[in-house]
């Protein structure tokens, strides 16, 4: 662990367990999928439908989402490939206090850098900017305040994992955002659809909008399922 690491941790681990009230309340807002994604989520419904530069904002809207998603998607491929860093609340040695209400196996085996949480959030306060910058500095503060730090605080990843994390979100969402010339006749062509059938494009993306909300944890669980099940049917 780096002295960065060693003093955020240090300071923010001081309050652990002072409180029961504090410590349940942190781990609520860490686990409440309604103040992480469904706070910030609804800002891009609301960006896709302001105008007058309405068919502009719709497109970096569509290009925040593909910006999120490959953010999310090179998080988790650096978490499976990079050496294990194991997360504050399971690393020996540290000698973490362990907040109250936090389970002490938590995301045992999965290792923690970079977060996955800050990828997706600073992805989407980017996006965000990009349409307005106020409703921007919104998002990197909810990012930052509500989705970051309780994570911090709570042990699930160490302050440079955050940080990591947030600089990939922001970096692929800026890169996505200057190739936006590249992929603007995919881009239209959602337009179009959205257009032509918004009967069957809204329902399409009110389902990406709201799994983006929770990292796609209903369809992860869903298709861990069904693998078991594949797998158990093979073996009979």
């Amino acid at each position: 662990m780096n002295s960065l690491d060693h003093t955020i941790l240090g300071f923010f681990n001081q309050f652990a367990r002072h409180s029961w009230t504090v410590d349940s309340l942190i781990m609520t807002i860490s686990d409440s999928d309604l103040l992480k994604g469904y706070l910030c989520l609804p800002l891009l419904w609301w960006a896709w439908f302001r105008g007058p530069r309405q068919d502009e904002d719709r497109r970096t809207v569509l290009l925040t989402i593909v910006g999120a998603l490959s953010a999310v998607a090179v998080a988790r491929l650096l978490q499976l490939t990079l050496p294990y860093r194991s997360r504050p609340i399971h690393t020996a040695g540290l000698q973490f206090t362990l907040p109250y209400s936090m389970p002490a196996d938590f995301l045992a085996g999965w290792s923690s850098f970079p977060s996955d949480h800050a990828s997706l959030f600073f992805a989407l306060a980017t996006g965000l900017w990009l349409v307005s910058p106020m409703i921007g500095l919104f998002g990197f503060l909810h990012a930052a305040l509500l989705v970051s730090l309780p994570r911090v605080y709570l042990g699930l990843h160490f302050p440079t994992d955050i940080l990591s994390g947030a600089l990939l979100g922001v970096t692929v969402v800026i890169i996505t955002w200057k190739c936006r010339g590249l992929i603007r006749p995919f881009l239209d062509d959602i337009l179009k659809w959205s257009h032509s059938s918004p009967h069957l494009f809204y329902p399409a993306f009110f389902i990406v909008t709201s799994e983006l909300a929770h990292l796609f944890k209903d369809s992860r669980w869903l298709a861990e399922n069904l693998w078991h099940l594949v797998k158990a049917a093979a073996a009979h």
